[in-house]
């Protein structure tokens, strides 16, 4: 089976795997800490010299509840201000979960923040640059070769642990935990939280814990932990396809090159599924849920070449043998820190944790983030239901979302604002994930998250109108790619 491209992105805390309980936040003897570096010490990140910064390492424990627990170092990076009196600053929450944050304080000059604030980049708890970082090149390996995942999870999950790592102190409600350690050593009083995609879901879990310390939020992309991804994600898929083919449909000339889109999209996916679709040079035969994998739609520049490349896989072009012989790749995420998270505080509360394969939906198409027999090899235990409870918070929230992102919807922007009080919910036309670093776009995501921090109240007071992300018109579909 192909690696399926739309590995949400998707994109941190456990206690011991039978206890599940959530964390305690007392120390015995021990208190976090934040070591600048000296210029001529290595770093993972170069900061521009021209922005003046501050970069170390936040030090605290793998495991809160045990004294003699390890020190673990997450990197951090702080561009500041040129303001003589800063505002509140702004901390960035990547997604994953297992991706790096700290390419972003490379490129500090894309983001609105620094006139009046400084802007402040962690490296998660077990991603890439942490010390440890979990990182699985086993897992890595076995996708590329397609050989055996699961032996391959047990291989990483076996070297990390004779390293004396303990596994089940990487997830959520840990690394939020680490969130306020960080403001507290840097002797800031509030803050504000910009995360994408499942730092949306850190920023929440923070703001259940913390919001006493938040002054506000932007959650582009948005994970509610009440979104069971693993159950949802293939219609999710399927709807963001329909909605762009329908689209298409809307508008004439779009329409008039790919006649019949969705219909025909559809039939093949079923008459693939029906039938798998045998290559001369392929082991394995074609599935319909391989033919949905090839469609992305993970971009605003993906989903103006959509039309295009559905109507090439509904046809069964010749260009399509292209892309299938390719050999799967796997992202390069912190593997150990997303089996860690996912595989403790979200697939086990779900549906697809029980069923033995995938649904019906687009002939099968996984929609588990991680399959869940690679989480049974990871072996870390299930936090407490809570973990995937609405989370309710009066921090003034500006939500934003893709109109076409199969990976955290629209409907998930309602979802969490269903207990947001003070949110507003801006789906951005024609857009699909990571809405506010389209950097090809018209900044209007970006602008209106500027404008929210800046001042939150007065923004959800304004009408929409006065937000050029509310007044985009329609996109327009590539009739022929270049």
């Amino acid at each position: 089976m192909r690696l399926i491209s739309f590995l949400f992105l998707l994109t941190t805390s456990v206690v011991s795997a039978c206890q599940g309980a959530e964390i305690a936040d007392t120390q015995v003897s021990f208190t976090p800490r934040f070591e600048t570096i000296t210029q001529s010490e290595g770093f993972p990140v170069q900061v521009p010299s021209a922005f003046d910064s501050t970069r170390g390492w936040l030090v605290v424990q793998e495991d809160r509840s045990d004294a003699k627990s390890n020190e673990i170092k997450l990197p951090v990076a702080i561009i500041h201000s040129d303001a003589e009196v800063p505002k509140s600053p702004v901390l960035y929450l990547s997604g994953g979960p297992g991706s790096s944050a700290m390419r972003t304080a490379a490129f500090p000059g894309a983001y609105p923040w620094l006139k009046d604030r400084d802007f402040i980049v962690i490296g998660q708890r077990g991603t890439h640059y942490s010390k440890p970082a979990l990182m699985c090149p086993e897992y890595r390996d076995a996708v590329e070769s397609k050989t055996d995942r699961v032996s391959s999870v047990l291989a990483c999950r076996e070297r990390l642990e004779q390293a004396g790592i303990e596994l089940e102190n990487y997830n959520s409600e840990v690394s939020a935990a680490d969130l306020d350690n960080l403001r507290t050593a840097l002797g800031v009083k509030s803050w504000n939280l910009y995360g994408v995609s499942y730092g949306t879901r850190l920023a929440l879990v923070y703001a259940k814990r913390f919001g006493q310390n938040l002054d506000s939020m932007v959650l582009d992309s948005p994970l509610p932990p009440n979104a069971m991804y693993d159950d949802q994600s293939a219609i999710n898929l399927e709807q963001a396809i329909r909605s762009v083919a329908q689209d298409c449909a809307a508008q004439p000339s779009c329409n008039e090159a790919f006649p019949d889109l969705e219909q025909r999209f559809f039939q093949t996916i079923k008459t693939v599924s029906e039938t798998p679709w045998k290559i001369d040079g392929m082991d394995e035969p074609i599935t319909g849920a391989d033919l949905a994998s090839l469609l992305p739609l993970s971009s605003a520049a993906d989903v103006r070449r959509a039309p295009y490349i559905m109507d090439q896989l509904a046809r069964l072009d010749p260009v399509v043998r292209e892309r299938l012989s390719g050999a799967p790749r796997a992202i390069d995420f912190a593997w150990g820190m997303r089996f860690s998270v996912w595989c403790s505080e979200a697939l086990p509360f779900t549906e697809r944790n029980r069923l033995a394969t995938a649904g019906p939906t687009l002939g099968g198409y996984e929609s588990a983030a991680i399959a869940p027999e690679l989480c049974r090899a990871w072996g870390v235990g299930a936090l407490e239901e809570s973990a995937v409870a609405p989370v309710a918070s009066d921090v003034p929230t500006l939500i934003v979302a893709g109109e076409f992102d199969p990976l955290t919807p629209p409907v998930w922007a309602e979802l969490a604002a269903e207990t947001l009080p003070n949110s507003l919910v801006a789906v951005a036309r024609g857009d699909s994930h990571s809405v506010t670093q389209n950097w090809g776009g018209d900044g209007c995501a970006m602008a209106l998250a500027a404008n929210f921090i800046e001042a939150p109240m007065r923004v959800l007071e304004t009408p929409k109108s006065s937000f050029c992300l509310f007044s985009r018109k329609a996109p327009e579909y590539a009739l022929k790619l270049e």
